[in-house]
């Protein structure tokens, strides 16, 4: 078997604890190169294909079996769905959620939406549009991030306001910078948590919380560029995570309960990770959702979908299987 490894490699020196979050989403080659070794344990040879102009050209030349996706893309709104567009039209089963599903996630309002309409609890939000009105109903205080980034681009210590002049402010810069509508969603104060979904129907793999209270003085105590890629990482080495998270059965049970019912409602394949936070009554309500979460190989680089496989048992290179396996089983592949 012939597999393509679809990706988007971080440029030569490039960091993501420079503050620069051009290429934040690509990943490391490092992470390529630990998931391509992963994958030679499970099929014959693989091959890398940068996921630029010239990919479509490269896939179909390749006469490849099946491709392991982990592709960014390289713009637009709808970005992530670039590479298996191309796969379908070419008719190369690959890895992870389909083309529609990709469009959606990485669109923070179409993914609400989706959520609200299948009766799954999301912050209160509203979008505010290039040039369009700042006017807002909703509670202070707000959160703020471009509707379609991913690896936390654009959110920053500034995205949390507490009035209209910070929100004005704010939003306009936000417009600005990345040329698309910002989300403004009612800021939950409950605790945090992040969740791996790993296979089809997905087992839900030992829950992650995100904390902020080991932060210095003066850092953000919530989710953000900052905290993220610059506190929580191997030169800084702040842990802002704990897997397993420390919850009662009943909550751990509604938390599973909602994250599977996220995966069906967006119609997710073989691997997810989705953020959520408890509301004023105590209940998960979903915020985000990554159907293409990083795979960072390194356990002290603290990436949370490994992070929870880690806590399930799970070596890389048997994450990296099921991941693989479970797109076999599901295009009635057999090797």
């Amino acid at each position: 078997m012939k597999v393509a490894l679809t990706c988007n490699t971080l440029p030569p020196g490039y960091s993501q604890e420079s503050g620069d979050d051009t290429f934040a989403e690509f990943d490391a080659p490092s992470t390529v190169l630990a998931i391509r070794s992963a994958l030679l344990r499970y099929c014959d040879s693989v091959e890398v294909v940068e996921a630029d102009e010239d990919a479509y050209e490269k896939l179909k030349k390749g006469n490849f079996d099946l491709a392991f996706n982990i592709a960014e893309g390289i713009r637009g709104e709808a970005r992530e769905a670039q590479i298996p567009a191309m796969l379908e039209m070419l008719g190369i089963p690959y890895s992870g959620s389909g083309v529609t599903t990709l469009a959606i996630t990485l669109d923070k309002r179409r993914t609400k939406e989706v959520l609200v309409a299948n009766g799954i609890r999301t912050p209160r939000f509203q979008l505010l549009t290039r040039g369009g009105d700042l006017s807002i109903d909703l509670k202070f205080p707000l959160f703020l991030k471009p509707n379609c980034e991913g690896s936390s681009r654009g959110i920053t210590a500034r995205s949390l306001v507490n009035s209209k002049e910070e929100l004005e402010e704010v939003a306009s810069e936000m417009v600005a910078t990345y040329r698309q509508p910002v989300l403004v969603e009612e800021y939950l104060t409950g605790r945090e948590f992040t969740v791996g979904l790993l296979g089809n129907p997905p087992e839900v793999l030992p829950v992650v919380e995100v904390g902020f209270e080991a932060l210095p003085e003066g850092a953000p105590k919530f989710d953000c560029y900052e905290v993220k890629w610059i506190y929580d990482s191997l030169d800084v080495g702040y842990d802002t995570t704990v897997c397993p998270a420390h919850l009662d059965d009943d909550l751990r049970s509604r938390i599973e309960d909602v994250a599977k019912r996220t995966f069906e409602a967006l119609e997710v394949r073989d691997l997810c990770r989705l953020d959520l936070r408890l509301d004023g009554d105590g209940e998960p309500s979903v915020f985000d959702v990554n159907a293409l979460p990083g795979l960072i190989p390194d356990p002290a680089e603290n990436s949370r979908f490994p992070k929870a496989a880690y806590a399930a048992g799970y070596s890389y290179e048997e994450l990296i299987g099921r991941v693989f396996n479970a797109a076999l089983r599901r295009e009635g592949i057999s090797r």
